[in-house]
């Protein structure tokens, strides 16, 4: 007999067989592992115009912009002015008035939970003499904060002009692509003079994967356009304008291959009978993808094979992988079934898959307009095989009682305790005469 509909896992006991096999017909000993964020070193995180070179500029002063940088008055001097050691310009935080004199920048690439170290130099300076004694004297404070931070006050070396090397402050980023701050903190004295920037550089300590992430419910995108959020659709809208508007990248050690949770395909045959049975089963398993813009955003592009993001996709994945992306698979075996009398046999499948993390990055936009969007994909993986389990087992409880249970028959209308009373032999049953 069979049922169909088992979802429950049956108690280990010691009668229970299991006949391991894969769909790609390999017998493995235990799961494919994948790759581990071991413990790491700090690695060097991109810093846009840390130097503050560009723009170009001739003379020391307000501009109208610094790439890379969110900057509410720009002030920078030159090599000459700045008299940094290595012959860099700087940028001066003047005292603020109304508003917080500020240089704001996100460090791309850096992961929500990693450990972030930014480097630089400050000197106290201004144009020419604008700096009293006084303010020399007493050095020029100013603030740091990077997102999931504490804020933290520095104050150039008081008494001293000279500039104060690999100054550091460390923080855990609590957001993808973290939003580092320097801000002016001092109200009195000349505006013009004020605490000075150069060098300014960083490291991370990545934080490890987090495997524990269910494919039915994975991160939310997320979107950046220069140092500013934006909305996930209006970057899956943006690099979908055009074949090659965005490139997308695979973040490789948030990457990796593994096994679904095993889950019962098919039916469950019960073994009613006092004999061995031997039959072969058709086995038929079956894999899909998902990806946080459907998920989370409800914007179907990825899977579409005629939309452009699908094909930056499939391209950036290509470029990391020797197998391609697979949206879903189907696949059908015939699994031969020896069950013994008395016993069940059922079928559990896990899936070999795999995670992909990355982001879609704009060709040739300038840093300050270019677009990101960060996605996570789940989906049927050509690197791992499907496994199978074959399993045969002792009956629950409710299934021994099913197999003692009455055969269900019509009942008989005459006669039903009584005895036969002669033999059928197709002249006269009717009236049991020979």
């Amino acid at each position: 007999m069979t049922r169909t509909g088992r979802s429950h896992r049956r108690p280990s006991t010691a009668r229970t067989a299991i006949a391991f096999v894969t769909l790609a017909g390999t017998l493995l000993a235990g799961p494919l592992l994948a790759p581990q964020a071991s413990a790491v070193s700090a690695r060097q995180v991109p810093v846009i115009n840390g130097d503050f070179t560009a723009p170009n500029f001739t003379a020391s002063g307000s501009g109208d912009k610094l790439t890379g940088w969110t900057v509410a008055y720009p002030y920078r001097l030159l090599p000459a002015d700045a008299r940094h050691p290595d012959g860099l310009p700087a940028v001066l935080l003047r005292n603020k008035r109304a508003t917080d004199q500020s240089v704001s920048q996100r460090l791309r690439g850096v992961r929500s939970g990693a450990q972030v170290t930014v480097t630089f130099d400050d000197s106290t300076g201004g144009l020419k003499s604008a700096c009293s004694k006084d303010q020399i004297a007493g050095g020029q404070p100013y603030t740091l904060q990077g997102s999931g931070g504490t804020k933290q006050t520095f104050t150039t070396d008081p008494g001293s002009t000279d500039w104060h090397r690999d100054r550091t402050y460390t923080f855990t980023a609590n957001e993808n692509e973290p939003l580092i701050t320097f801000a002016s903190a001092q109200t009195k004295g000349s505006w013009d003079c004020g605490p000075l920037l150069a060098k300014v550089r960083a490291t991370d300590v990545p934080p490890p994967v987090d495997k524990s992430i269910d494919k039915n419910a994975l991160p939310a995108p997320e979107a950046f356009e220069g140092n500013e959020r934006i909305n996930p659709r209006t970057a899956a809208d943006h690099c979908a304008n055009s074949r090659n508007t965005c490139t997308f990248t695979v973040d490789g050690p948030y990457s990796y291959t593994y096994y679904d949770k095993a889950r019962v395909v098919g039916e469950a045959y019960l073994n009613c009978t006092r004999n061995t049975v031997n039959h072969d089963r058709p086995v038929r398993f079956t894999g899909g993808s998902y990806d946080s813009l459907s998920q989370r955003e409800d914007i179907d592009r990825l899977s579409n094979s005629k939309d452009n993001l699908h094909q930056q996709f499939t391209r950036g994945f290509a470029k990391s992988s020797p197998e391609p992306w697979r949206w879903d698979t189907v696949t059908n075996r015939t699994i031969h079934e020896t069950i013994e009398a008395g016993e069940a046999s059922w079928i559990e499948g896990q899936a070999g898959r795999q995670r992909v993390d990355g982001w879609f990055v704009g060709e040739g936009d300038a840093p300050d307009k270019q677009i990101r969007l960060h996605v996570v994909a789940d989906g049927p993986s050509a690197l791992v095989p499907d496994r199978v389990y074959q399993r045969t087992g002792p009956f629950t409880a409710a299934e021994k009682s099913r197999c003692r249970s009455d055969r269900p028959t019509a009942a008989t209308p005459v006669d039903a305790g009584a005895p036969a009373i002669g033999t059928d032999r197709g002249s006269r049953a009717d009236t049991g005469s020979p």
